[in-house]
């Protein structure tokens, strides 16, 4: 058998280093992995206790909203007059006052229109100059498409010269077109 020499004072060479590069890299990728290894753990605890928040809330009851019959009135009443605003609103306008334009005269005026949106009601309140310049205004009314039913509600006979002015109030049904 041949003698076995041991040089224990022997430089190191290359492979020594690429020995150490490997072991350095083998240790810098374990920090690596117990670095993720760490933060994955955290993400899934922090998912882990939104699960729980969520199976909490999902069994939770939630209260429920009872109404007294004084509140159903009260709610019943904002609701009928919600519901009479919006109906003003939808009313077509513009229609209705060309309706009135066509059966304008110089010699009566209007001096308010008030809608009733509800019954499709229109009260005109106005002056003319005498009582026949009223009666033929309520038949130019009556002639339109826009309006129906047309009925002198009041009339007062303001003080003046030969011919005395008329106040008056009127009702109509609005048709529309």
């Amino acid at each position: 058998m041949r003698a076995l020499e041991l040089d224990f004072l022997h430089p190191a060479g290359p492979q020594f280093r690429v020995g150490a590069a490997l072991l350095a890299l083998g240790v810098a990728a374990a920090v690596l992995v117990a670095w993720r290894y760490y933060a994955l753990g955290r993400d899934v605890g922090e998912l882990e206790e939104r699960l729980a928040d969520v199976r909490r809330l999902e069994r939770r009851e939630l209260p429920r909203m009872r109404l007294t019959a004084g509140d159903a009135k009260v709610l019943a009443q904002e609701v009928g007059r919600a519901n009479a605003v919006l109906a003003s609103l939808t009313l077509p306008w513009d229609a209705m006052f060309g309706e009135l334009e066509s059966a304008a005269s110089a010699s009566v005026g209007l001096l308010g229109i008030q809608p009733d949106a509800s019954g499709r009601q229109v009260r005109l309140a106005g002056e003319a100059r005498s009582f026949e310049e009223l009666l033929a205004y309520i038949g130019r009314l009556e002639a339109t498409a826009g309006f129906a039913n047309v009925l002198l509600a009041t009339h007062e006979l303001k003080p003046g010269g030969t011919q005395r002015a008329v106040a008056f109030t009127l009702t109509a049904d609005w048709v529309g077109r």
